[in-house]
């Protein structure tokens, strides 16, 4: 027993710092990768967005771009059928109304803003580098000629409130809470530079979809009258509301809603590094951009600075 236990410290003691500089050494590996990526003059997106609820599959979508450094982007996006198209600069999006033919500010589609987020590729791959945990070399995979080696990790909560902040996370279900999501990165060994990124959010959500905390709905008397207020939550004689069933302590009574698991998976292929990045704007679509620009806040003077005198 001794002699065992002496052995599995000894083991430990050997592989514990090989790990660590594994994990230093992919860390290294994709941060470098990243950092040509985002100074190249841009490259070309063609992605896919499957969705797994409960086994069964179901229809994601695609995006295709091209993405000019540092902010400048064109996405033509299929999202559950429906076919969009958009400009970004910075922070600002154009959206081509597809019920109106007219360009307007991207605003109202939830789960588009969350999508924006995640194939603004350039600021989401760089913030990775410096919170994300569990960076580990994967198993090499070549990319059609091109050698590549792969590299894997987790994103942690505090990454992933920062990647869902805004409206994204109301309309899919998506809250750090109930979410994990992992990467992994192939990048191309000649030119040290991202060829494809694999992205998996995994879901769990409590409950039937649609109800709150999985609880019950209203429930409505034979004249359509509600419930009325202040009583308790009883009905009138004509919609009189039957008592809960009390759960019995052995488990009997009502079943609980086991969680629903969803599994979004967004697979970009990255190419064409600085080549045809020439895209022309529609000139009612650099309007909208443009109007966007002129409401942005101005920038105050940063932490200790004063603002100049007049």
């Amino acid at each position: 027993m001794l002699r065992t236990a002496v052995l599995a410290s000894l083991v430990l003691a050997l592989t514990a710092p090989a790990r660590a500089e594994d994990a230093e050494k992919a860390l290294d590996t994709y941060g470098n990768a990243v950092k040509g990526m985002n100074a190249s003059e841009g490259y070309h997106l063609d992605s896919k967005i499957d969705v797994d609820m409960a086994g069964s599959s179901m229809e994601g979508g695609s995006v295709e771009g091209v993405i000019r450094n540092p902010d400048f982007g064109h996405f033509k996006v299929s999202l559950a059928g429906n076919a969009l198209e958009l400009f970004k600069s910075g922070d600002r999006v154009a959206m081509l109304n597809p019920q109106t033919g007219k360009w307007e500010k991207q605003a109202g589609n939830q789960t588009l803003d969350f999508f924006i987020r995640i194939f603004n590729l350039g600021t989401l791959l760089d913030g990775f580098k410096t919170s994300a945990e569990e960076f580990e070399f994967g198993k090499n995979d070549d990319i059609g000629k091109r050698e590549c080696r792969t590299v894997e990790f987790v994103v942690p909560k505090a990454a992933l409130t920062k990647l869902l902040e805004g409206t994204g996370q109301k309309s899919m279900g998506i809250s750090p809470e109930n979410a994990t999501m992992r990467v992994k990165a192939w990048i191309d060994r000649k030119q040290n530079l991202p060829r494809k990124i694999r992205i998996v959010i995994d879901v769990e959500l409590k409950g039937l979809p649609g109800a709150p905390d999985g609880g019950d709905t209203e429930e409505w008397g034979d004249d359509g009258d509600e419930t009325e207020p202040g009583n308790g939550g009883e009905k009138g004689p004509k919609g009189e509301k039957e008592p809960k069933e009390e759960k019995a302590g052995d488990g009997e009574g009502e079943q609980e809603v086991p969680p629903m698991k969803i599994t979004i998976t967004v697979t970009a292929s990255i190419k064409n590094y600085g080549r045809e990045l020439d895209v022309e704007v529609p000139e009612a679509a650099q309007k909208v951009l443009d109007e966007q620009k002129k409401n942005e806040p101005t920038e105050g003077p940063k932490n200790g600075e004063k603002e100049d005198e007049k």
